[in-house]
């Protein structure tokens, strides 16, 4: 997971922005709005990786994505020699990495623990954390000494020279495949699943949560810049997301198998409210750090929650395809969302404005939970009036 598709390409991408559209001269909202296809490709392609995990298992699939996600980082890097061919590269490198994502790797770990499945969760993706909190600054010193080019294929050589190795000799498929009986019988198919209100308003509160999370969290090295901080200072603000993102990971993981989940997730989705009001509040370099922590709140709770929730409610039965598809709701808001923010702060001239858009935003995603949590509650309340008549 330090070294997913994603710490590379939509957190590690904010480095890149400046020094490209500095190289290139390419129009920066171009050039930073290429997060959107990234987002899109990856987003897409997440319930067909979680059909192949469910029908090959995660090892397989791990596998293969180690080395042609590694291709792809690669080919960024070479083939870069005018704005199309880099739009099409990054998009090509999306595609080529889009197993290299939290789908198979939380199957595995739903698939292998039960009871102590939430804190299993943190401890696994707190290292999502970890890439975000180095990974970007490692990426920027690798810029800053030979060029933009140069640090793309150097993540994708690193990339699979980790990934591979663990996927051949560390990921074991979990025991639920290998019991198709059990797995047969016990949770919701994808029909059944998407019949439900609950889905629905679990897949629109992870969707808007990182939507408003990932557009404050990935722009703030651009914000930063804007405010007159240099390069290197301003990727530190992506170590700061990344630090808290591993506290979260591993505490709200933690606390998911103790307290009530849903009203636990629910607060946590409050934090990108908060980090977008201390930005549109204030002009200075402390409160983009301060915000920094707010939304590594967030974007850290949602990827223990979305496993944890979706197991929980719809059983393992079509874990995998079910994940993919709100997976890829995920990832639709991490590419759109600082997309949004950079077409709509028009450069930073109208920062406020975009920052109070995000902030409301951001509001209706834990009411969407409240929603399902008040929704499920009846249902079962319903179910069992009916049973008793």
């Amino acid at each position: 997971m330090y070294f997913s598709i994603g710490i590379v390409l939509i957190y590690g991408f904010s480095v890149f922005i400046v020094p490209i559209t500095e190289d290139t001269h390419w129009d920066r909202t171009v050039v930073a709005a290429v997060v959107a296809p990234i987002a899109i490709v990856n987003g897409l392609m997440s319930p067909v990786v979680g059909a192949l995990t469910d029908r090959f298992g995660p090892r397989r699939v791990l596998t293969a994505s180690s080395v042609s996600m590694a291709i792809g980082l690669a080919g960024i890097g070479f083939a870069s020699q005018n704005l199309t061919v880099f739009i099409v590269a990054v998009a090509v490198a999306s595609l080529m990495g889009a197993a290299q994502t939290g789908v198979p790797y939380t199957y595995v770990v739903v698939g292998w623990f039960s009871a102590r499945r939430g804190l299993a969760l943190g401890v696994m993706l707190s290292f999502v954390g970890l890439g975000i909190a180095t990974v970007p600054p490692f990426l920027a010193f690798l810029i800053s000494e030979w060029g933009w080019r140069f640090a793309f294929v150097a993540a994708g050589l690193l990339s699979m020279a980790v990934t591979l190795p663990v996927a051949l000799f560390v990921i074991r498929d979990p025991p639920v495949r290998e019991s198709s009986e059990c797995a047969a019988t016990e949770g919701n198919t994808v029909g059944q699943a998407v019949a439900t209100a609950s889905f629905w308003l679990m897949l629109g509160a992870f969707f808007l949560n990182y939507f408003a999370a990932a557009a404050g969290s990935i722009s703030l090295p651009v914000v930063l810049a804007d405010r007159g901080a240099d390069p290197a200072t301003a990727a530190l603000a992506m170590s700061l997301v990344g630090l808290t993102f591993i506290v979260m990971r591993l505490g709200f993981g933690a606390l998911l198998d103790r307290l009530p989940p849903v009203p636990l997730t629910s607060l946590a989705f409050l934090s990108p409210v908060v980090g977008h009001f201390i930005l549109l509040m204030s002009d200075g370099l402390i409160p983009v750090y301060v915000s920094a922590v707010f939304f590594g709140l967030a974007t850290g709770a949602e990827g223990d929650a979305i496993g944890y929730l979706l197991s929980k409610r719809f059983g393992m039965r079509s874990f995998g395809k079910l994940f993919g598809i709100n997976y890829m709701a995920l990832t639709f808001g991490a590419g759109l969302g600082p997309a949004s923010l950079h077409i709509l702060a028009a450069e930073g001239t109208r920062y406020v404005e975009t920052f109070t858009i995000f902030a409301c935003i951001a509001l209706v995603a834990p009411i969407l939970l409240i929603l399902d949590g008040r929704t499920r509650s009846l249902t079962a309340r319903a179910h069992r009036v009916f049973t008793e008549t």
